[in-house]
């Protein structure tokens, strides 16, 4: 049962990252056109969602962490701080394979301010 819950948190937590994400680009982008929110905070706001990366691998790491303490037999425990750096070290690459598409998510969200904002200014 952990394992399944282990390789279901691997892989569904990068996925609700950018999920995440793209709902956060629709909220901002209606707050932004319905006068909530200036553009410029909309801009400076949105690049928070990058930090949507490095909290998805500390959430896999601490599963991995939770899930290993609670296989073993109650007071036999011993958190080996090296097997676990190695482990949090080991899933760095999902930072990226997560914020590579926040960051186009970014950028698009910019382009699509930039070009709202103009509409604006144009009428």
């Amino acid at each position: 049962m952990l394992l399944w819950i282990k390789i279901g948190v691997l892989y569904g937590a990068p996925v609700l990252a950018v999920v995440l994400a793209m709902l956060y680009f629709v909220v901002l982008l209606l707050r932004v056109r319905r006068g909530a929110v200036t553009p410029a905070k909309a801009a400076a706001r949105y690049p928070l969602a990058l930090l949507l990366a490095p909290a998805t691998v500390l959430v896999v790491w601490g599963t991995a962490e939770i899930a290993s303490y609670l296989s073993v037999a109650s007071g036999r425990y011993v958190w080996d701080a090296g097997a676990a750096w190695d482990v949090l070290v080991s899933l760095l690459p999902i930072v990226g394979y997560v914020a590579a598409p926040i960051a186009l998510l970014v950028v698009a969200f910019w382009v699509t301010l930039a070009l709202h904002t103009k509409g604006t200014r144009g009428a």
